[in-house]
């Protein structure tokens, strides 16, 4: 599911993503791992005041999964962790077959 963030400032902005951390985190790991399947360039990773996307180009795919391994070691979980880290062995496969061809 991707979260709707609902903001009227930069620093509210700011909270609501520190809000969800979460769920954006797992959404982002989601996004990634689609577009893997779809070959979308940048998914959508969170909708922002219902009318602007917030998405993830391909080439900060792995600086966002390595950001995401920090928030799940940070909230110490591990099997999320493993997680991205599989995840991340799975992109830089994605990406260096995408660059071969």
């Amino acid at each position: 599911m991707i979260p709707n963030i609902h903001f009227e400032s930069e620093e509210e902005f700011i909270e609501q993503m520190y809000a969800h951390a979460h769920v954006i985190n797992i959404s982002t790991m989601d996004a990634i791992e689609m577009a893997m399947l779809t070959y979308e360039s940048d998914p959508v990773i969170a909708h922002l005041n219902d009318d602007y996307e917030l998405r993830l180009e391909s080439g900060e795919w792995l600086t966002n999964l390595d950001r995401v391994r920090e928030y799940f070691e940070y909230t110490e979980d591990y099997d999320m962790c493993k997680k991205v880290v599989t995840l991340t062995n799975k992109v830089k496969t994605f990406l260096g077959k995408d660059l071969v061809n």
